[in-house]
């Protein structure tokens, strides 16, 4: 774990979490991700979510 992450977590609102998921089937999927592994589908939808 790096020292970014550990001062991140540390701090009040330092943090959020990223969820990817597919616009098609709603499938949760990695940043990145080109086409969905359920549907095929190639439209996604990200949220940062604060921790």
């Amino acid at each position: 774990m790096g020292v970014r992450t550990v001062v991140t977590r540390l701090l009040p609102g330092g943090g959020s979490k990223v969820v990817v998921e597919c616009r098609n089937c709603g499938t949760n999927v990695s940043p990145g991700t080109e086409e969905c592994p359920d549907c095929g589908g190639t439209e996604f939808s990200r949220y940062e979510i604060p921790e």
